[in-house]
């Protein structure tokens, strides 16, 4: 794994850890799956005070947790989640259940700001996946000949096509836009893309821990309740020549960035997306713990 999936998974798994440790009273089961192994492994490759260093950050991380939301004492299970999940909404990573069988869940992640990273191709019903409506025949219409002829040069590079914004992202980009612009689907898109289950966020980076609560839905016991969007205000590209960045307005504060890019230096016939949530509602809770 990359050196940054490494950190990332190593923070999941010592903050997985240190939940189970700290909840229930210290009589939390921590149940190993196979996100678990492949997180333990990433831990297991830190040495001495890497893995302290994490270990203190998880445990100030826990304790505030569960200082706030009084049914982590009752902890009974905790499990860690596979990436998978967060392809299809859940970004959960870390899941513990209680002895009344409520279900906490959080994410962790390591100086980390994307949400997600899906791609477009011809193949991919992006609305068929993220917020549960076909794709128009309209966007089909307009991105089909660009992908077909994306994978009539797959070998060649990205830097053999002189014309790639004009050709490639900014049609590609305007077809994405005019789809969710027009879709009526503001909710559904942002929980997609931010979680279809509210979840704690706890995020480690340059000496401190910032704790988030995405109470969409009213059940989590630190944070307010945030409203989601009922209806996409604005979708435009970054003002910045040449773009390949579009922001989402929605109601409600919420603002999305989806930065469309090659992934590879060769050409493939698909596109992907980093995705990051550059506005939140002002009453989004948010604590910072510095470690």
């Amino acid at each position: 794994m990359a050196t940054q999936m490494i950190t990332g998974k190593a923070w999941e798994y010592g903050l997985a850890v240190q939940c189970a440790e700290i909840f229930g009273d210290g009589h939390a089961q921590f149940i190993m799956t196979d996100a678990g192994r492949v997180c333990r492994n990433a831990y297991a490759a830190y040495q001495g005070g890497d893995q302290q260093r994490i270990d203190k950050a998880a445990k100030e991380a826990a304790l505030f947790l569960l200082t706030h939301d009084a049914r982590l004492d009752d902890t009974r299970t905790v499990r860690m989640q596979s990436d998978q999940q967060g392809r299809l909404g859940d970004v959960r990573d870390i899941l513990i259940e209680t002895s009344t069988d409520e279900e906490i869940g959080i994410s962790a992640k390591h100086r980390h700001k994307a949400l997600k990273h899906p791609r477009l191709s011809d193949s991919i019903d992006f609305g068929e996946q993220w917020y549960g409506v076909a794709c128009s025949s309209t966007y089909w219409e307009q991105v089909n000949p660009i992908f077909k002829a994306l994978r009539e040069r797959t070998g060649e590079f990205w830097s053999d096509l002189p014309r790639k914004h004009e050709d490639v992202y900014s049609p590609v980009l305007d077809a994405f836009s005019d789809e969710i612009r027009t879709r009526g689907i503001a909710g559904d898109l942002l929980r997609y893309m931010v979680g279809r289950h509210d979840f704690y966020k706890v995020v480690k980076a340059n000496g401190e821990i910032v704790l988030q609560s995405f109470n969409l839905a009213g059940s989590l016991k630190w944070g307010d309740s945030v409203r989601l969007p009922h209806r996409i205000v604005d979708v435009s590209r970054k003002p910045r020549s040449p773009t390949t960045t579009v922001i989402v307005i929605f109601d409600e504060g919420w603002q999305l960035s989806f930065r469309l890019h090659n992934a590879k230096s060769e050409i493939e016939p698909s596109l992907k997306f980093d995705v990051q949530l550059i506005g939140t509602p002002d009453n989004l809770s948010r604590h910072v713990i510095p470690f």
